[in-house]
């Protein structure tokens, strides 16, 4: 494997090789190699000054030698051979130091080049920082919008509608009724209204959805809803869900917390104190298998918070970087495979099929396995069903996913 050893080591944490090893494997690769400054005093071996002090001494001796045969007399003898020995005394200690100025010269230099290199890492590194938080700059500018338009981030997408809520004054009345009410009292030509969509909601309630906000303005002042004793309020939508990987399970629930605020949001947002991100903040529930070492968080959280740490994308926890991202589980009921609940709370009394798309009977008891499959959701709706109930196209479940991003409050207003 490229990059690593036998024992699976990072080539990045191999011992260094000897300094003329590691020039040759450098120059090799194409790596800069730190070079010794071009001017500088010339480096004798110890073997060559030796040699040199040999030599002189070798001199002087024959210089005595010629000066005891000669006509001189004791004292010039004496004398000869005396300076013969302060200069070899001399030599001998200049050798001496120039050995201890070579060995602080190549220490020197050796700093030089380390000095060098740091300074070439120094350089890479500060101009690594500098890219790093220009993207960062650049990224930290970008709105929710941007995100969606530019089609780079994996964030969901909810779609920039207005809601409202009218319920009946009678309890006993049903959203089917309360629809057909509301049809019959309001002309949206004659509002000039851009309605999105109506669906159906607990107590015989329908909620209403338009592009506008002007749009809810105008159906809350209309006297035909005020006199018919409907009763109109504006929709709560649900905080945002984001769910945090690999979450060490031996930490507790107020450890992970902790982690999260002092390691991510301390610096991330200086102004936002423990007790309002953990007022922010709320474990809905765990997910993964129990007998892991990690486990999964799925936290609801404010607008904002879910902002921050979907644009960091990781949360670092301990000594963990966990990947964040937003969590969205679009139910879809079993037995009459509509969206938004369980097959737990269906109110259908019998069972639609999967395959077929009738109703009466349940995929398992199907007579037409062989027949091409039909979207039992989409012929429900009298919509074209030539696909698998479920289908990842299908426009039913699009619809779906769109009006469950619609019901959570993603942008924090």
């Amino acid at each position: 494997m490229t990059g690593r050893d036998a024992f699976n080591r990072s080539s990045r944490t191999l011992r260094s090789p000897p300094p003329e090893r590691r020039a040759a494997m450098e120059t090799a690769q194409g790596t800069p190699v730190a070079v010794a400054p071009a001017e500088g005093p010339e480096i004798v071996s110890t073997a060559e000054i030796q040699n040199w002090i040999s030599e002189i001494e070798r001199r002087l001796n024959e210089i005595c030698t010629i000066s005891n045969e000669g006509k001189l007399n004791s004292d010039q003898k004496i004398r000869i051979n005396t300076l013969s020995k302060s200069v070899l005394g001399g030599i001998s200690q200049m050798a001496v130091q120039y050995q201890a100025v070579k060995q602080n010269f190549l220490l020197c230099q050796a700093q030089v080049n380390t000095l060098s290199q740091q300074k070439n890492i120094s350089t890479q590194l500060h101009e690594i920082k500098q890219r790093l938080e220009a993207k960062t700059t650049t990224e930290a500018k970008q709105s929710f919008a941007d995100m969606v338009r530019t089609g780079k981030s994996s964030a969901v997408v909810p779609t920039n509608t207005s809601s409202i809520a009218i319920y009946p004054a009678d309890k006993e009345k049903s959203s089917e009724d309360t629809k057909h009410l509301i049809q019959n009292l309001i002309k949206p030509e004659a509002l000039k209204l851009h309605v999105r969509g109506m669906r159906k909601t607990k107590n015989g309630g329908i909620i209403i959805s338009t592009d506008r906000k002007d749009d809810l303005e105008k159906l809350k002042a209309s006297q035909q809803l005020q006199q018919s004793g409907l009763k109109v309020e504006d929709t709560t939508k649900r905080r945002p869900k984001i769910i945090i990987l690999g979450v060490p399970t031996n930490m507790t629930e107020k450890e992970v917390f902790d982690c999260i605020f002092e390691q991510n949001f301390v610096d991330l947002q200086p102004s936002l104190s423990r007790d309002i991100f953990m007022s922010s903040v709320k474990l809905s529930h765990k997910s993964g298998k129990k007998d892991l070492s990690t486990c999964n968080y799925i936290l609801e959280c404010t607008a904002e918070i879910r902002r921050m740490l979907i644009q960091q994308q990781r949360v670092f926890i301990n000594w963990t970087s966990c990947p964040v991202r937003d969590f969205t589980l679009l139910t879809r009921c079993y037995f009459c495979h509509l969206y938004g609940h369980s097959a737990k709370y269906c109110r259908d009394t019998a069972p639609t099929c999967g395959h077929c798309g009738s109703s009466g009977h349940s995929i398992k008891e199907c007579t037409k396995q062989g027949d091409p499959p039909k979207c039992a959701t989409c012929q429900r709706f009298k919509k074209p069903c030539n696909h698998k109930t479920g289908d990842e196209q299908c426009p039913a479940m699009k619809f779906a996913q769109i009006r469950y991003l619609n019901s959570i409050d993603y942008e924090g207003d």
